[in-house]
């Protein structure tokens, strides 16, 4: 059904997500990831559903699905915070290292509460280098570390800064993953407008 998650079941996505204890009871672990994927919806278990689309689509899917729902909220960004979701797109289009180096500088100016760090995080992450300044020993990233980094920004993205329209928001971003799942370009046309 998924051209971008070729998983028959959702047991080798599962073992890397932490689901909350009211859907892990719920899930079947040997259950297809549509069929995760609709049950997480319907129970409306949007944080543990964004845990799981960031761990079953490809890596660069994931960040590029991540950018798309920041700029969901992009009139609640600094303009430091919008260059760096544009850096994020360009790094999933051409990932170069000295692009994400950059991007690892820049992240270091916003604050830790904020999503688009937290999306420039899933970047330095990503495991196409290593974690740690230039000139120390190579160290890479745990695997899914970006997963997490991303997943994090689209459920703080989805509360913060608060306003009343987290529940249109997460329903276009899931809307954005269905799509990249399917093998379209995961692009919403309209911004969410209710604050």
């Amino acid at each position: 059904m998924f051209k971008k998650i070729p998983y028959q079941d959702s047991s080798a996505i599962l073992r890397h997500v932490k689901l909350s204890e009211e859907a892990a009871k719920l899930v079947d672990v040997g259950a297809a990831p549509a069929d995760v994927i609709d049950l997480l919806t319907d129970a409306a278990l949007y944080i543990d559903l964004t845990h799981f689309f960031c761990h079953a689509l490809p890596m660069r899917e994931v960040i590029w699905w991540t950018c798309n729902s920041l700029e969901l909220r992009n009139d609640d960004w600094t303009v430091a915070e919008l260059r760096t979701i544009q850096e994020c797109k360009q790094w999933v289009k051409e990932p170069q290292e000295g692009l994400r180096r950059r991007i690892e500088q820049q992240m270091q100016k916003i604050k830790n509460d904020r999503a688009v760090r937290w999306l420039a995080q899933a970047v330095v992450w990503n495991g196409s280098g290593s974690i740690v300044p230039v000139g120390f020993p190579v160290v890479m990233p745990a695997e899914f570390l970006y997963a997490k980094a991303a997943a994090g920004a689209i459920n703080t993205a989805a509360v913060l800064p608060e306003w009343k329209g987290y529940q249109k928001f997460y329903q276009s971003t899931f809307s954005m993953a269905l799509d990249l799942a399917k093998g379209g370009p995961g692009l919403m046309k309209n911004r969410i407008g209710d604050k």
